[in-house]
């Protein structure tokens, strides 16, 4: 790079010879006493100088008389020096080796910046006679507003090394001097500051000995501007690099601690599973030392069955559930497969795994769900000796690991009590709720047992976990088992006999640690009469058994959920506590309440509501309370009512539309759930003219 500039420095550079001295020294003092004549038309003129002499003549800058001094302010000067405090760092090195050729050569090297502001010296600072300037003190202003045409001037503007002899000068005061001027440049090519190299001249005509001084003058400053440049840009490089580094340690050591705040075991590893880093959760799950983890393989942790390396070697972005082994001790892990791909080729370099166990999954999932247990034994209101019998039974079952049956109408709060249950033997497990009879036959298979991915049309890609899965470490409440379908229910048997879940589309079975509590509200015995329920089921599901009591049953408990119920409700909606007068009192004493406690307590948030002057009246009450006749009670339940009137026939109708619907009307499954030959059930059909 220097000698290119050199060279091109010297192409354009006009040699000195007395010729040339002597017709420059003609062509100043013919500009000077001739306004009118454009220097640019004299011999041996330099494009450059020409036009920076008319600039200068322009600028006012008078050539004859001393110049004035023109300096910055201290406090100008002291954010110029600090601006500059690389530059001139690096340069005073420099100028420092160059100090002992100068004073024994006479020679003087300045560093301005780009605006002509002298920021160094090197020599002894002292007063010039003729000029009248402070030679070699910072802060004066030397441009060609001040001082004219001078070679830093013209290498500034044109961004090239520049040597102006002593006619070409535009002030006699440096009429004996050679100046040789080089820029120094930024990484973008831009002026940054110049250096000049001036030696004065003893005889003010021409020598012989100019033209080699010239020549060794100009290649002295341009190899000092050069290294100068290189220089500044290395230590920019070394601070960026620095700073880079510096940024680096920061974000790598800011990472560190976010994945140590994670509460999931986060593993690097490569291709073929090599691990290269994992955070803190993921030294506990793997009960590993920090200092032996890179010695480590993902492989070592995995069971014969794993398919993690499989779906690493994908690169896709997949989840998948594995068992990792650790110390004879096996845990369920939910695994998050992120690839890392190289950026440049795409290539697969390895993968991030985010591991969190199933159990920490299934809680988070049954949070978000609600499938939290939110009543407790102390929430449940009565003193009648049935209900504290009930409650009794419940509190004393809860401790033990086998099946609960809640038998009783409904609205009797079997849920209420099922989630007190729970909350007294596992409250921090999961309680997993399924109304058997709610969910569509279609899809209760698959909300029991979860599904693999793409297992059927329309299943998730990543497959679902079931309820019995999502109730690993807590309770599976069973609402209304008595309308399970029966192809299910011996799968469900066998759930509950070897604690352990297979998929729909699955090939491994998981295990699964839960409590059952089942309930219903129909007579269980007939159902299996009726082919409808597996009798070994029954047996297995009612190991322990509470029957929770209607309200018929439970003597002044109607009064006490009745207060308890007004109360609640106003307090919801903040209004006053209303006075029942007698008539309304004796209707809710006397009426049957077939609906129980659910039955009870919307009728009373019906009377609060249509209630007047905060009373509430006989006329408060629900019309179907209203139309039962004091003297036609018979203190039965409406199901025990319907039953007592429904003759053989209806019960055999009754039992032959059950058994249709639980096959999808499929005659030959129906008939064999009723016992009886297709012959028969046809000509039932048609007798009791049903449709199918």
């Amino acid at each position: 790079m220097i000698g290119e500039n050199y060279s091109a420095a010297l192409n354009g550079l006009q040699f000195v010879t007395k010729e040339r001295w002597e017709a420059m020294t003609q062509n100043k003092e013919r500009f000077l006493k001739n306004d009118l004549e454009n220097p640019c038309n004299f011999p041996y003129m330099d494009q450059a100088v020409a036009e920076s002499w008319i600039r200068s003549r322009r600028l006012g800058v008078n050539p004859f008389e001393p110049l004035i001094c023109k300096y910055l302010d201290s406090e100008e000067l002291e954010m110029v020096l600090q601006k500059n405090k690389l530059l001139i760092d690096i340069t005073q090195n420099f100028f420092n080796s160059f100090k002992k050729l100068a004073d024994s050569s006479g020679y003087s090297l300045y560093l301005f910046d780009k605006d002509g502001v002298s920021l160094l010296y090197n020599g002894v600072m002292y007063q010039n006679k003729d000029s009248g300037w402070l030679v070699g003190k910072p802060g004066i202003i030397r441009n060609e507003s001040t001082v004219g045409t001078c070679a830093h001037v013209l290498s500034m503007r044109y961004k090239r090394p520049i040597q102006i002899i002593g006619p070409e000068q535009y002030c006699v005061a440096f009429k004996n001097m050679i100046g040789s001027s080089a820029p120094i440049l930024d990484a973008k090519g831009e002026v940054i500051a110049t250096l000049v190299l001036n030696q004065e001249l003893i005889n003010p005509t021409f020598d012989s000995n100019y033209q080699k001084l010239c020549i060794h003058t100009l290649g002295l400053i341009m190899a000092m501007a050069e290294a100068i440049q290189v220089q500044i840009e290395l230590k920019k490089n070394n601070q960026y690099i620095s700073s880079v580094n510096n940024d680096l340690r920061l974000a790598h050591d800011t990472l560190e601690a976010t994945l140590d705040c994670i509460d999931e075991g986060i593993v690097n590893v490569n291709q073929t599973g090599q691990i290269i880093r994992m955070n803190q959760q993921g030294l506990r799950i793997f009960n590993l030392e920090p200092n032996l983890m890179a010695k480590k393989n993902i492989r070592d942790f995995l069971d014969e069955n794993s398919n993690l390396m499989k779906f690493i070697s994908k690169g896709e972005k997949t989840s998948i559930e594995e068992i990792i082994c650790t110390n004879h001790d096996e845990q369920p892990y939910i695994i998050d497969i992120h690839p890392v791909l190289n950026q440049d080729t795409c290539q697969l370099t390895g993968a991030i795994l985010r591991f969190n166990h199933v159990k920490k999954i299934n809680a988070m999932v049954n949070r978000r769900s609600g499938a939290m247990a939110s009543y407790h034994f102390a929430d449940i209101i009565g003193e009648s000796k049935a209900m504290k019998k009930a409650i009794e039974l419940g509190k004393r079952f809860a401790g033990l690991q086998e099946t609960i049956s809640l038998l009783g109408e409904s609205g009797t709060g079997k849920e209420m009590f099922a989630q007190a249950i729970h909350n007294k033997c596992c409250p921090q497990g999961p309680f997993i709720a399924v109304n058997c009879s709610a969910l569509p036959r279609d899809l209760i298979e698959s909300e029991l047992f979860g599904y693999e991915g793409a297992s059927f049309t329309g299943a998730d890609r990543n497959g679902r976990p079931g309820k019995i899965e999502l109730a690993n470490g807590g309770t599976l409440f069973l609402d209304e088992i008595g309308d399970m379908p029966l192809e299910l229910q011996p799968v469900l048997l066998r759930v509950i006999d070897n604690k352990q879940v297979m998929r729909i589309g699955g090939r491994n079975y998981k295990k699964v640690d839960f409590n059952i509590i089942a309930a219903t509200n129909k007579d269980l015995d007939k159902v299996i009469e009726a082919g409808l329920f597996r009798e070994d089921l029954f047996f297995r599901l009612s190991v322990l058994t509470i029957k929770l009591p209607s309200l018929r049953e439970r003597e002044n408990d109607v009064e006490i959920l009745s207060n308890y119920f007004i109360e609640k409700y106003c307090k919801k909606i903040g209004r006053q506590v209303p006075q029942v007068n007698a008539a309304a009192k004796g209707k809710i004493l006397s009426y049957s309440w077939p609906g129980n406690v659910r039955q009870l307590e919307n009728a009373m948030i019906y009377a609060i509501n249509v209630s007047q002057d905060n009373t509430i009246t006989l006329e408060c009450l629900p019309d179907t309370i209203l139309k039962e006749k004091s003297g036609e009670l018979d203190r039965k339940s409406a199901a025990e009512r319907e039953n007592a009137l429904l003759s053989m026939e209806s019960w055999e109708k009754t039992g032959i539309q059950i058994a249709l619907m639980r096959t999808n009307n499929n005659i030959p499954l129906a008939a064999d759930l009723l016992e009886i030959s297709k012959a028969t059930l046809y000509r039932k059909i048609k007798d009791y003219n049903m449709r199918i």
